[in-house]
């Protein structure tokens, strides 16, 4: 509410409560003169009622008696005239039930109106004849009260009705400075730092006015400096470094705005997993894989340039890409695809790509009748159907096809609960070796593999369908158990990690179930576990992420995030939370051991986690050399193919 309705409510209360008090003063006033009005009409009659009837009563003649009671009540407002005979014992009376006409009911039940009545006795010399009751009526009082109540408060609310509109123009043309000031504030809130030039003439709003303009010219440099910031974090947050593409993060936010859109049309999504990165990058190098896909990411901006339509194109993670294309047909997305895998081949030649297998495509057409999850599932199904196809094809599914095919994900729902009922999975293991002299392992962080069919799938592949059928939880349970049944043939010095999903923790049962689990073990074997989850997911379930960390540290369990500074987050969770290590991103360790101009934000996270006590281990490590040059930086230890691969326990 602003303060001009504020200040005008306030004198709207003021004259209010002042009519309340003056209409109050006014009607007891008006009523008390009222009932003393009746109360002496109805004396004087009694009185002089008596006096009348008087030589009457001595005679026994009643019937004058009678006709000086009509006289009287025919004369005045009473409800009854009664004559008490002493002789006979008997009432002589007039009496009429009280009609109140021109008053509402509400008022007369509202008002308690007492009659008067009054008395006088009837007497011939020294003896008593007889008593006269005269009881007035309340009809004419609470005609004469309503109409004074009424008259007042139409003057009142005449009256108060000039004075509001007076008083709002006068507030009005005293709050023109405020709201000018007002404006500014608007102004600067959409970084827009105006000044008012025309200065008020009062004192105090001068003063304001000045300071308004003094914070303006402030903060007009203060955000200039923050947009630059917020631009540099927004590219971080929302840009893959390589490919130079919007990473997940972009996608999920842009997929989510559309799918929840009302006015979808028909759209295409499309999947494109580049052939044997990882192969790359173990026998060439990581610039080796980051040139494929950043040639990748290049043929794919080109190629979707070109179709003149709306795109969403992003790198979901090492290998894969997708794109959402609104607005687009069977025919033109088939075109799409078969054109990006043209532009990919192009890269064999220039031997850019490990060998002449370069990618495999899958596409779906989409409608509104078909929600995120589903696109998902069906854009999946079209990539795995490319790839059982063999090298360097492609999929196109229409409507129908696609819905088809998303039954596919049932046949992995079915898989994977046969594989948790059944405890089908392999553990591996890889080393975060230490940064100093001795160089040991400091722990083993487990990876589990799902095994089907004689066919073995790593987490990458199916923890995802696991996530949308909501068994991360039974899967976490599952490799829990296998891990601490293996670690009494492990050495008593060697710690295993474990990650656990997000979809796990998040459930009390879960939380109840890994206290009771690890309650039955005897301090040593708990000291030989460790439990890390994800800062991704710690900034979604911050609340669920401090009960698991009060229940590991509870049971001397080690607690640590992964993946920490991919979100770009302030790190307000570290203190409450307070883990005993961090896994940076990997995309740090290369900035790390890049150019000394990249290698701040390494800088910093390891002094902000140094001097929380938090044990800093760096990710993504691929030579020995880049192991020594992180050991500058104050890292406990690190991790990655050049120091030590994930093998079978």
């Amino acid at each position: 509410m602003t303060l001009f309705r504020q200040l005008l409510l306030t004198i709207v209360a003021l004259l209010s409560l002042m009519l309340l008090v003056v209409m109050g003063i006014n009607f007891q006033t008006t009523k008390d003169y009222l009932v003393n009005q009746l109360q002496n009409t109805t004396q004087d009659s009694a009185t002089s009622l008596s006096m009348q009837v008087s030589d009457f009563m001595a005679y026994e003649d009643y019937a004058a008696v009678e006709s000086s009671v009509n006289a009287v009540f025919d004369s005045g407002y009473f409800s009854e005239v009664r004559i008490h005979v002493y002789a006979t014992d008997k009432d002589i009376r007039r009496t009429n039930d009280t009609q109140v006409k021109g008053v509402p009911g509400w008022f007369i039940s509202a008002i308690d109106f007492r009659v008067p009545t009054a008395k006088a006795v009837i007497s011939n010399g020294w003896s008593e004849l007889g008593q006269v009751y005269v009881t007035g009526s309340a009809g004419y009082g609470y005609y004469q009260l309503w109409l004074a109540t009424r008259d007042l408060l139409i003057s009142f609310v005449i009256i108060g009705g000039i004075w509001v509109a007076l008083g709002g123009l006068a507030l009005r043309w005293l709050f023109r400075p405020l709201v000018e000031v007002e404006r500014q504030a608007e102004a600067i809130q959409q970084r827009r730092f105006v000044k008012m030039t025309k200065l008020p003439k009062t004192r105090e709003l001068k003063s304001v006015v000045e300071s308004m303009n003094r914070m303006a010219e402030k903060l007009e440099k203060e955000f200039a400096a923050e947009a630059e910031t917020a631009q540099w974090l927004q590219a971080k947050a929302f840009k893959d470094p390589v490919s130079n593409l919007g990473n997940r993060n972009f996608f999920e936010s842009q997929a989510q705005a559309h799918f929840s859109a009302a006015d979808r049309a028909t759209d295409g999504l499309m999947l494109i997993s580049l052939a044997d990165l990882a192969k790359l990058n173990n026998e060439r190098g990581y610039e080796a894989a980051d040139t494929l896909i950043r040639s990748a990411a290049q043929v794919l901006s080109e190629q979707i340039s070109q179709t003149g339509t709306s795109a969403t194109l992003a790198r979901l993670s090492g290998a894969d890409f997708i794109v959402l294309i609104t607005n687009i047909d069977y025919e033109g997305l088939t075109q799409l695809a078969e054109a990006i895998m043209l532009g990919l081949k192009e890269l064999v030649p220039a031997r850019i790509s490990y060998s002449e297998s370069v990618a495999n495509i899958g596409a779906v057409l989409i409608d509104e009748n078909v929600d995120r999850s589903n696109a998902m599932a069906q854009a999946d199904a079209a990539l795995r159907a490319a790839k059982t196809a063999g090298i360097n094809a492609t999929r196109v599914f229409d409507l129908e096809t696609g819905q088809e095919m998303a039954i596919g994900r049932m046949a992995w729902k079915d898989m994977l609960e046969s594989a948790i009922e059944k405890r089908a999975f392999s553990l591996r293991k890889q080393p975060v070796m230490a940064t100093d002299e001795n160089g040991k392992v400091l722990q083993q962080e487990v990876f589990a593999s799902l095994e089907y069919g004689g066919k073995q799938y790593h987490a990458g592949y199916f923890i995802g369908l696991a996530e949308q059928f909501d068994l991360g939880d039974e899967i976490d349970k599952v490799v829990i158990d296998l891990v601490i049944e293996r670690l009494p043939s492990l050495p008593k010095d060697q710690q295993l990690t474990i990650n656990l999903a997000a979809s796990a923790y998040a459930k009390t049962t879960f939380l109840g179930w890994l206290d009771r689990r690890l309650g039955a073990l005897d301090l040593k074997t708990r000291q030989q576990l460790a439990f890390e989850i994800s800062e991704q997911s710690v900034l979604a379930t911050e609340d669920h992420a401090f009960l698991l960390a009060q229940t590991l540290k509870r049971h001397q369990v080690a607690f640590g995030i992964d993946n920490v500074g991919k979100q770009f987050s302030a790190f307000q969770y570290l203190q409450t939370l307070m883990p005993d290590y961090v896994k940076v991103d990997p995309s740090y360790t290369k900035l790390a051991v890049g150019k000394d101009s990249e290698s701040f934000f390494m800088h910093t996270l390891c002094k902000m986690f140094n001097s929380l006590n938090i044990k800093v281990f760096a990710t993504g490590v691929e030579t020995a050399q880049q192991a020594q040059t992180l050991a500058r930086f104050d890292i406990a230890g690190v991790q990655g193919f050049g120091v030590g691969r994930a093998e079978s326990f």
